[in-house]
């Protein structure tokens, strides 16, 4: 919570504590055992897509130079959604995307300031008509508990794939492997070999 109202004095609220949020917040372990079925076979395609950029990075730092960026802004993405259920989520992570915070002692006064991802690790800060280019470790200093500026709505949105992400194109047979196993057990409602579900019976989704 980003203020903590006194209604037993004349000030109106004060900053709370300093909270803590997170990059990209999964939400597997809240869903029904079938859901988690169902976002196993996209949640095991970004796995090993990770991992493959993981090793890329190993080999960049090994040649001595920084990776291109690449992205255009027009890369193509895999549905984030069911066939049967536009709009859901079929992984169930969500990237944080965009922050408004608030600094100031009060909710009657202070400053209100926007943030949005732009791509990768690399953020815009919209302070009025000042647009600054900012770290995602900055954004992650928005926690609150002092006179700096703490968030006060957090913006998520479904983690996107990028097309082939995750197949042998990418990460070898072992992907592609990895890969059918998980799409036959959500068609079979058994969970996958390489990442099970839990038994939380929270039905969310």
């Amino acid at each position: 919570m980003a203020f903590l109202c006194r209604y037993y004095s004349s000030f109106p609220c004060s900053a709370a504590q300093d909270v803590k949020f997170p990059l990209v917040l999964d939400l597997f372990e809240m869903c029904t055992r079938s859901l988690q079925v169902k976002l196993t076979p996209i949640r095991e395609r970004m796995r090993l897509h990770e991992e493959a950029e993981v090793e890329k990075s190993k080999d960049v730092k090994l040649r001595g130079h920084e990776p291109m960026d690449t992205d255009n802004g027009e890369e193509q993405y895999e549905p984030y959604w069911f066939e049967d259920d536009l709009g859901s989520n079929n992984s169930g992570f969500y990237e944080l995307r965009a922050v408004l915070t608030h600094q100031g002692r009060s909710s009657n006064s202070g400053h209100y300031v926007g943030w949005a991802k732009r791509r990768g690790t690399h953020w815009f800060k919209f302070d009025d008509a000042n647009v600054s280019s900012v770290h995602e470790e900055d954004v992650l200093k928005l926690s609150g508990g002092g006179d700096w500026h703490t968030a006060y709505v957090l913006l998520y949105a479904p983690r996107r794939l990028r097309k082939g992400a995750g197949l042998t194109t990418e990460g070898g047979g072992e992907s592609a492997s990895v890969a059918a196993e998980a799409t036959a057990a959500a068609g079979t409602g058994e969970p996958s070999p390489k990442t099970a579900p839990s038994d939380t019976p929270m039905d969310s989704q």
